[in-house]
Formats: structure tokens, sequence, C-alpha cells
């Protein structure tokens, strides 16, 4: 086998991939057993956790624009980084009541390009790592959609919520129709 890429066989590539897609799916295999480090928020008094990798951004709830004719889980529209993103209570995406927004209330962003997007939870209680082997299903009490957010509950009765579910979450679309005059 030659040490330039361009020389080598079709055998030796083939060899070489498979050994690659062995070696990263060990490395996953490590990193999922070993735990996923976390976000710990606090949304109507319950904590929550959220995978740190897909946390964009973390800032203050401020200048926060009303959309008139939006859905309860809409808080309104805020700007970051020259960019409008769509803000949600995530207490209403969790099925929870809603209450006035937290005086002292965070945004967790979340998404890439288009589909970003701002989560409005009360607080952000800081980072620790989730054994994501030990999780167990998520309690028979939450609200079929609320369950469809979360990965599973932790040893202390945490939830993980999943990211990919929120993201596809039709909780978090906004289709607002004209008023009728």
């Amino acid at each position: 086998m030659s040490s330039k890429s361009n020389d080598w066989s079709e055998e030796d590539r083939a060899i070489l991939e498979a050994r690659t897609r062995s070696l990263a799916a060990h490395a996953a295999l490590r990193e999922e057993a070993a735990g996923v480090d976390v976000l710990v928020l606090r949304v109507g008094g319950e904590r929550y956790t959220l995978p740190a990798d897909a946390v964009r951004a973390v800032a203050a709830l401020a200048r926060l624009s009303p959309l008139p004719h939006a859905p309860p889980t809409v808080a309104g529209l805020t700007a970051r980084g020259g960019v409008i993103l769509p803000v949600f209570h995530l207490r209403a995406v969790l099925g929870l009541a809603l209450t006035a927004l937290p005086e002292y209330g965070r945004i967790v962003l979340l998404g890439e390009g288009s589909g970003q997007l701002a989560l409005i939870v009360d607080a952000v209680e800081g980072t620790s790592r989730v054994d994501t082997t030990a999780l167990r299903p998520a309690p028979p009490t939450l609200t079929a959609a609320a369950g469809a957010l979360i990965r599973g509950v932790d040893g202390d009765g945490v939830p993980l919520l999943d990211p990919e579910a929120l993201l596809a979450s039709d909780r978090l679309f906004i289709d607002i129709a004209p008023p009728m005059s």
C-alpha cells in the first residue's frame, strides 16, 4: 500500500473506510456510555436537562416583541446576532400552565440556520453530566405531547429533553392566519 491516498486501491480504501466507521462507532458508544453533558434548566418549578451540545447560546430574556394572533406557546420575537428568532414558552410546549414571564428568565437558543429558535426558561442552574445508559422512561403522568419531548428520566428523576424532538415538534411551529376583516 502506497503512502499517497490517491494511489490506494479500491480494496484498500474500503478497508480504511470500514476501520474509520468502526473506530467512530466505538468512540460514539464510549461517549454515550460515559454520559452526556447537559444544561440544567428550571421550568415551572421543576428541573429539566438539555444536552449541552444542542444549545447554541443562553441569553437574558430581553427585548421580546409580541407577535399578534400567535398561539399561546409563542412568547414573541427577539433579535440575536442580526437574526430574528421566534421565542417559545417552554412551559407551554411541555403542557405546563403559563404564568407571567420570569423576572430573571433566560432564553436558550437551539437549532441551525432558518430552524433557529429560543425557549424561555425560568432559570439556568448550571451544567451536569447524565448517564444516558441509566435513563428510565418518562413517567406516564406526563401528557403524550410532553412525553414525546423527553428522552428519559435520570436517577434523580430529572427529565432529559430531546433536542431533536423539540425542534421537530409542531408546538414550535408558527402558523398565524391573518385576521378576518
